[in-house]
């Protein structure tokens, strides 16, 4: 069922297929390289997309994906802190959210994206950071879900 131009999105219209993981230890983070992030809980996963702990989740069905990715960097004031998604494990990065470090505190991202999907399609989360050593992320989230197939 498409939703069409001016029509309000209802709860009757959402696809029921949806993930979501988390990270509950720490990962080692080297300064400049960046490091797919490997989920190890399953929140919920109701279209089979995750087999754990593992670093990606396969998109069943071909169609509009709604996805987003949450983590927390070790406090450190140096340099920055990204999160990339990655498509079929690819070296681009369609999607990128970027902060400044944070001084005294855990420096936090959350990006979210879409991603028009052939079925089979595999997202995977990566995490960078420049603070001149090694640092930890500490841990996150990250779920996608069928927007419209």
């Amino acid at each position: 069922m498409a939703i069409q131009s001016g029509q309000i999105l209802t709860p009757a219209r959402l696809n029921k297929r949806s993930v979501r993981v988390r990270r509950t230890t720490s990962l080692s983070l080297t300064t400049g390289a960046v490091t797919v992030v490997s989920w190890d809980v399953e929140e919920f996963d109701n279209s089979d997309m995750f087999s754990g702990p593992s670093t990606v989740i396969t998109l069943p069905v071909a169609g509009l994906w709604g996805f987003v990715a949450s983590g927390s960097f070790a406090s450190n004031a140096t340099g920055l802190r990204r999160l990339l998604v990655d498509v079929n494990s690819t070296t681009t990065f369609p999607t990128i959210d970027a902060r400044t470090a944070v001084s005294g505190d855990n420096t936090a991202i959350t990006l979210s994206g879409t991603h028009l999907a052939a079925a089979g399609d595999q997202l995977r989360v990566h995490a960078h950071q420049t603070s001149g050593g090694t640092l930890a992320f500490q841990g996150g989230y990250f779920s996608a879900w069928l927007i419209e197939s």
